[in-house]
C-alpha cells in the first residue's frame, strides 16, 4: 500500500476530474507504466464478482480501489496517471484533429495515446438526456499484435472485469463496454474497439464503422490509406439528431522514429499537413528522456548494447530512419538538434551567402552567419531528378527566391553587406572563349546579377568536413554551429538519410563507396559544401585562418563584425 498524492496539475484535459493534489489516501500498487493522479467520483458498470477490484480486499490483502456502491456498480474513485514528460504533455493538451506522439521505445506513447481519449471522452457534450457517448477504435497491423501489446496496455488501466468485454483473442476483434455516472451527475457511455488489419484492406476493414474518435497504434506500420479511410468514419458517433452530434472528433496515432521514405515523414514532417500536430519525444539517452522514471535502471543503455546503429538511431535516440542500402555522410547530424522549430528569417545587417552546384541539376543554398557564428541554411534552390535545367532557368528560379519580401527587404538595407555566391570550380571551365561562348557560372551571373566566385576547392575531405565541424559544434552550450531551416525540405532528407555512401554488395563485408552517391540530396549538399568553404570554412578547414592570424599579430585586430565571406 502506497501514499498516493496528485503530482501534476492538468486543468485542460477536463473539468469533470479534478487533478489539483489530493488528500492522501490508499490505492492498491498497480504499477501501470505511467501513473497520474486525479480525483474522479464516477460509477463503473462491472460484474458483480471483479476479482482482485470490487470487494473489501483482494488477493494480496489490499483495500481496493472500487468500493460496492450498490448491486453490480461500483465507485471508481482514483485513476493513477502522470503523462511521461513535457512533450506527452502538450499532445494531450492539444485539441488538434490529427496529432502524432512519436519517441523511442519505453517512452510512454500507448498509454498517453489511449488515456487521452478516455478523457477526451469525459469532457463530450452530453445529449438531452445527460448522457455523453464516446466510441473510438484502436487500430494496429495485426490481430497478433493487438493481443501481445496494446490491449494489455488497455487492460493495465480498464480490466476486462470493468463493464463488458468481449473477443479481442483468436483474431476476434475486442470491444469494451463501460458506463460510469460522472462527478456532475452525467453519464457516460464508453465504447473502445480494437481492431487488427490483418490481410483486410482498411476499406474494407472500416466500412460501416462509424465512431468519435480513433487510435493508429505504431501508425508507421500501418499503411497511408488507413488514415485516408479512419479520417472518414470518425466524427459520426453519436450521430447528428437536430443540433446534438459529436463535440470532438479526431485520430491520435503513435510510432518510433520513422523511416525518411515513409509517409509519415513525409506528411507529418516533411510537407506537414496544415492542422496536423507533431509531437516529438527526446532521445531515451538524453537528460530530458521521458518515462524513465517507469523503467528499470539503465534501460535505454542496455537497449544500445550490441545492437547496430540504425536500431539504436531510430529506436532509441528517436531519430529519423536511413535506408540500408547506404550510410549517411553525416554522423554527427541530429535533426531534433540541427533544424529550427519553424522556418529561419534572414537577419538584417548580415550577408547573404549562397552556396551553387551546377551542371543539367543544379541546386543552390542561402546561408547566414551570425554575429556568434552560427550558420543558418535559410532556402534552398533544387531541381527535379526528372528535369534537366539549363543555367537561365536555374537563374530564373534563383531570382524568384531572391525577390521574396524577406531578402529584398535585407538586400535593401543600407547596413547589409555585398550578396555573394560560390560555386563549384568547374563550372568556371569548359566555354569555348574564342568562339565567344560563356561558362556556367557567368551565364548565372549575368542572369542574377550576383557576383558568383569559384569555391576554394573541390576536395572532398574539406568539403565534408566545412559541414561536420559546425554539426558537432555547440556555441555557447546550447546552440548548435549549423541550423537547418524546415524550408530545406531535400536538404534536410539529405542529412537524415539520402546524401550517403552506397553500399557495396560483398559477400559476409559491410563496405561503402568512399565518395556519396549522385542522387537527387547529393546536389544541393554539394551546394551546401561550397557556400560554407567560400563563406569562411575553408581557413577553418585548412588552418589557414591561424597562420594568418599570427602573421597579422602586431596589427590592428579587426572587430567580430566586421565578418568578410570573401576571405578565405
Amino acid at each position: 500500500m502506497v501514499k498516493a498524492l496528485a503530482a501534476l496539475t492538468f486543468r485542460r484535459l477536463g473539468p469533470l476530474i479534478s487533478y489539483q493534489p489530493a488528500r492522501a489516501v490508499n490505492v492498491v500498487r498497480r504499477p501501470p507504466p505511467t501513473r497520474f493522479f486525479g480525483r474522479a467520483a464516477a460509477s463503473v458498470g462491472a460484474s458483480k464478482n471483479t476479482p482482485g477490484l470490487v470487494g473489501r480486499k483482494n488477493r494480496a490483502g489490499n483495500k481496493s480501489i472500487l468500493n460496492r456502491s450498490g448491486e453490480g456498480v461500483s465507485t471508481f474513485k482514483m485513476l493513477g496517471y502522470i503523462p511521461p514528460g513535457p512533450v506527452a504533455v502538450r499532445f494531450m493538451r492539444s485539441d488538434a484533429k490529427v496529432r502524432l506522439l512519436n519517441g523511442p521505445i519505453g517512452s510512454g506513447k500507448t498509454s498517453a495515446c489511449l488515456l487521452d481519449l478516455f478523457f477526451r471522452a469525459q469532457r463530450q457534450a452530453p445529449d438531452a438526456t445527460g448522457t455523453r457517448r464516446f466510441k473510438f477504435a484502436v487500430i494496429r497491423d495485426t490481430f497478433r499484435q493487438l493481443e501481445k501489446t496494446t490491449i494489455p496496455s488497455w487492460h493495465r488501466w480498464f480490466p476486462k472485469e470493468l463493464g463488458k468485454w468481449t473477443g479481442g483473442e483468436g483474431g476476434r476483434p475486442g470491444v469494451h463496454d463501460m458506463k460510469f455516472t460522472l462527478a456532475d451527475a452525467t453519464a457516460l457511455e464508453l465504447t473502445v474497439e480494437f481492431i487488427g488489419l490483418g490481410e483486410n484492406k482498411a476499406e474494407d476493414a472500416m466500412r460501416g464503422w462509424e465512431g468519435t474518435a480513433a487510435y493508429l497504434n505504431e501508425a508507421d506500420l500501418l499503411a497511408e490509406e488507413v488514415l485516408t479511410y479512419v479520417l472518414g468514419r470518425v466524427g459520426r458517433f453519436p450521430p447528428v439528431e437536430g443540433a446534438h452530434g459529436p463535440s470532438w472528433r479526431g485520430v491520435v496515432l503513435d510510432c518510433n522514429a520513422p523511416d525518411v521514405e515513409s509517409w509519415i515523414y513525409k506528411r507529418f514532417v516533411e510537407q506537414p499537413v496544415e492542422g496536423w500536430e507533431f509531437f516529438r519525444q527526446p532521445s531515451g539517452l538524453s537528460a530530458q528522456a521521458e518515462n524513465v522514471a517507469n523503467l528499470p535502471g539503465g534501460y535505454y543503455e542496455q537497449q544500445i548494447a550490441g545492437q547496430p546503429d540504425w536500431y539504436v538511431r531510430r529506436f532509441v535516440r528517436n531519430e529519423f530512419g536511413y535506408s540500408r542500402e547506404g550510410k549517411p555522410v553525416y554522423a554527427e547530424f541530429n535533426d531534433a538538434r540541427h533544424v529550427a522549430p519553424a522556418p529561419l528569417m534572414p537577419m538584417r545587417g548580415l550577408p547573404l551567402v549562397i552556396g551553387l552546384d551546377a551542371g543539367l541539376t543544379p541546386a543552390g543554398v542561402v546561408l547566414q552567419r551570425m554575429p556568434d557564428g552560427q550558420w543558418r541554411a535559410l532556402d534552398e534552390v533544387v531541381t527535379a531528378p526528372s528535369e534537366s535545367v539549363g543555367p537561365q532557368r536555374f537563374a530564373e528560379r534563383l531570382n524568384r527566391v531572391l525577390a521574396e519580401p524577406r531578402y529584398r527587404a535585407v538586400m535593401a538595407d543600407g547596413r547589409a553587406p555585398a550578396l555573394v555566391a560560390w560555386c563549384d570550380p568547374s563550372a568556371g571551365y569548359g566555354a569555348d572563349k574564342e568562339a565567344g561562348e560563356l561558362t556556367w557560372i557567368e551565364k548565372v551571373e549575368h542572369e542574377t546579377e550576383i557576383g558568383i566566385r569559384p569555391a576554394p576547392t573541390q576536395e572532398l575531405n574539406a568539403r565534408f568536413e566545412s559541414v561536420r565541424r559546425n554539426l558537432a559544434r555547440t556555441i555557447d552550450g546550447t546552440a548548435p554551429g549549423l541550423l537547418i531551416s524546415p524550408a530545406c525540405r531535400v536538404l534536410r532528407k539529405g542529412f537524415n538519410s539520402g546524401y550517403r555512401f552506397r553500399r557495396i554488395q560483398l559477400a559476409g563485408q559491410e563496405r561503402y563507396d568512399e565518395k556519396p552517391e549522385k542522387n537527387e540530396w547529393s546536389h544541393v549538399h554539394d551546394a551546401l559544401q561550397y557556400g560554407l568553404l567560400g563563406g569562411g570554412e575553408f581557413a577553418e578547414v585548412t588552418g589557414r585562418r591561424e597562420r594568418r592570424e599570427r602573421a597579422s599579430a602586431t596589427s590592428p585586430a579587426r572587430a567580430d563584425s566586421e565578418y568578410d565571406p570573401l576571405a578565405w
